[in-house]
């Protein structure tokens, strides 16, 4: 491959990598933790769950209402082709006209409902604590998403950077072989063994380009902004080295989980459904007022028959003494769901414990890389500082060269992906224990 043509292809590739009108859009530069922010501000995940949160609060303010007096309204006509009358001693005596208004207004109020409206409440009151669980565990799953998202777009980021390192050291590498060569130095084959090595590093520049752009695109579809938007995080300098014992953190998961306060509250919630089943043993007892108006004019004002108004009060009481089995039926089911749900609970705590164990050894084998890979990146770099400068001496080959450098960028890669993927083991670790994003959310 011709020196001219590599170099071109370089360029080419650095000006690909920026989007069409990229350059005319301003960049927004993001801290992990304000990306955090940003999603949970925006992402449609989080506005579908506050959804049901309104309306579960809906749902309780109406359970709410059953509670309180309800008040109706009844208006009728009554049109009759005779006048009634009343047969007495052989007279024919009116007693009532033709043309009949009515209207009346009843309140009512529930006095004792078996305890049936309270239960209903407290039913609809854990649901809306559920709604909210949910939206917490929504939280939680988005921050951990949205913090992996940005370790892999500065992961990414990090390794175009090794890629271009690799591009610029093996075309200075090719110019040195070239003019070697044509000094009679070193063979033919060395000096293709520079130019297969310079193709694969921009080929691989290449790659690297599109995960950068990849990683904005997941990164942006998070924070609910167009995937082409300009987007730049601040890097982080180092990892912070944590304490992660299992006791503290796990009494943790089990004390934030959202997922498990959920369960507790349905836990409630059934021993409630048990009370509303049981309220149909009881009789149910409402107070009711009641004012009626009946009359031959539209406002049923005016009656020739009978007094024109009229009001009551009543007490009410019904009971159902026999449903054929129907509510012992209906509290053994709350049992028995009860008790489902309540080995549910064990399996999820079960569950927990064991995400927290595994996102611990995550943490501790990524520190543990981070320390080696930091070594090994060490030797690589000067590794590949005395090769190359032995070859300037034509000391070592070409080959030694190429594979120096090609140490120089596994170790690279490798010190990086330990580097964020200990980020990303934090992140994890922090969605298992139940550890809330910072409010307000602080620059990391």
């Amino acid at each position: 491959m011709d020196m001219k043509r590599i170099c071109f292809a370089v360029l080419l590739l650095t000006v690909l990598c920026v989007p069409a009108g990229a350059a005319d859009m301003p960049t927004e530069v993001f801290t992990v933790s304000q990306a955090v922010a940003e999603a949970i501000a925006n992402n449609p995940a989080v506005r579908e769950v506050e959804a049901t949160i309104d309306s579960a609060s809906s749902a309780a303010r109406s359970a709410m209402a059953g509670r309180l007096p309800q008040a109706s309204v009844n208006y009728s006509y009554t049109g009759l082709s005779e006048t009634p009358v009343m047969k007495s001693n052989g007279q024919r005596v009116p007693v009532s006209a033709k043309d009949q208004y009515h209207w009346d207004i009843t309140i009512a109020q529930p006095l004792f409902t078996g305890f049936a409206l309270s239960s209903k409440l407290g039913i609809a009151k854990l649901d809306v604590v559920i709604r909210q669980m949910e939206k917490d565990q929504t939280i939680l799953t988005l921050a951990r998403d949205v913090k992996i998202a940005c370790y892999r777009l500065l992961l990414a980021e990090k390794l175009r950077m090794v890629s271009e390192d690799e591009v610029q050291a093996l075309t200075a590498h090719r110019h040195d072989s070239d003019v070697f060569y044509r000094q009679g130095l070193i063979p033919l084959n060395d000096l293709l063994e520079a130019d297969v090595a310079l193709a694969n590093a921009v080929q691989g520049l290449a790659r690297a380009n599109a995960d950068v752009k990849k990683a904005k695109a997941d990164l942006n579809t998070l924070l609910n902004r167009g995937v082409m938007n300009p987007i730049r995080l601040e890097d982080l300098d180092n990892a912070p080295p944590q304490s992660f014992k299992f006791d503290p953190l796990g009494r943790a998961a089990l004390e934030n989980r959202p997922e498990l306060k959920a369960l507790y509250s349905s836990a409630e919630q059934l021993g409630l459904a048990e009370k509303l089943a049981k309220s149909s043993w009881y009789p149910e007892i409402s107070l009711a007022g009641h004012y009626e108006q009946n009359g031959d004019e539209p406002n049923a004002g005016s009656n020739d028959y009978a007094n024109s108004h009229n009001s009551s009060i009543s007490i009410q009481a019904t009971w159902t003494f026999w449903d054929s089995g129907k509510t012992r039926a209906e509290i053994a089911q709350a049992r028995h769901d009860l008790k489902a749900l309540e080995a549910t609970i064990r399996t999820v705590e079960n569950q927990i414990h064991l995400e927290v164990q595994n996102a611990i050894l995550e943490c501790e084998v990524a520190w543990e890389n981070i320390g080696t890979a930091s070594k090994a990146l060490e030797q690589a770099r000067e590794n590949w500082r005395l090769t190359n400068m032995r070859f300037q001496q034509q000391v070592d080959t070409s080959t030694d060269v190429l594979d120096a450098r090609s140490f120089r960028t596994q170790a690279d890669t490798n010190y990086f992906r330990a580097l964020y993927g200990y980020l990303g083991a934090l992140a994890e670790l922090d969605r298992s224990t139940g550890r809330k994003p910072k409010a307000p959310y602080q620059t990391e």
